[in-house]
């Protein structure tokens, strides 16, 4: 165990160093293959988006939008209950 230990500041640092560019190397081939990765998921996705029937898009764009009127609805009537009971309170 003991002979595992760098007999120098020098030497451990030296060590630390290249371990340290070693998982720097890893990290850059890991991201580089992600991007690739994703770079080859997006060009999949353009080239499948043409058969996406029309009415499907219709119906999720329609869908978010309830969403977001049900949403800034319910912020609204949130925000105008705050609003009267400040008023009450003054």
């Amino acid at each position: 165990m003991l002979e595992d230990l760098p007999e120098t500041f020098e030497h451990c640092a030296e060590v630390l160093k290249q371990k340290l560019l070693s998982y720097q190397s890893q990290t850059d081939d890991y991201y580089n293959s992600c991007v690739t990765e994703f770079q080859d998921q997006l060009k999949l996705f353009e080239k499948e988006l043409p058969y996406v029937s029309r009415l499907a898009v219709d119906s999720l764009l329609k869908e978010h939008e309830q969403k977001l009127s049900y949403s800034t609805g319910r912020i609204r009537h949130l925000f105008n209950k705050q609003l009267e009971d400040w008023e009450s309170v003054k």
